[in-house]
């Protein structure tokens, strides 16, 4: 069951330490990412392009653009430790990188939480095809 937890948040494009990341959105959310986060609008998930569709879309564009900003870093592959005080993420110690990474994560799952009232169904599993538009430099 862990291995397809594992596997299904891996779908979402989440990058950076997956059970973590995961772990952040399902304590600030209450949800699951897979199905809510897998394919959403046209950042939510692998690659990215077009214009975000709403606000949590536009959580993804920015978790994208902090990933992107940090070059020196493995989003990707680096892992990092957080705890919660007082019903608040706290990145801990590590690298500087996974505190970097940590932020990033942490500022995604905030931002999804802050915009559940305005998650829309229809964006749930939405086509790259209809992301059209040209993309928003971070």
């Amino acid at each position: 069951m862990r291995t397809l937890w594992i596997v299904a948040v891996w779908l979402i494009g989440v990058e950076g330490s997956v059970i973590e990341f995961g772990t952040m959105i399902i304590e600030e959310t209450g949800r699951s990412p897979f199905p809510f986060y897998t394919s959403y609008g046209c950042y939510c998930g692998l690659g990215g392009k077009g214009k975000p569709k709403d606000d949590t879309d536009r959580c993804c564009f920015v978790h994208d653009c902090c990933y992107g900003s940090m070059p020196d870093c493995s989003p990707k592959t680096d892992i990092y430790r957080y705890h919660r005080e007082n019903g608040e993420i706290i990145c801990e110690s590590g690298t500087s990188c996974e505190k970097r990474i940590c932020e990033c994560d942490k500022a995604a799952a905030v931002c999804f939480r802050e915009n559940l009232k305005t998650y829309k169904n229809k964006y749930m599993v939405y086509p790259d095809s209809l992301c059209k538009e040209e993309s928003e430099k971070c």
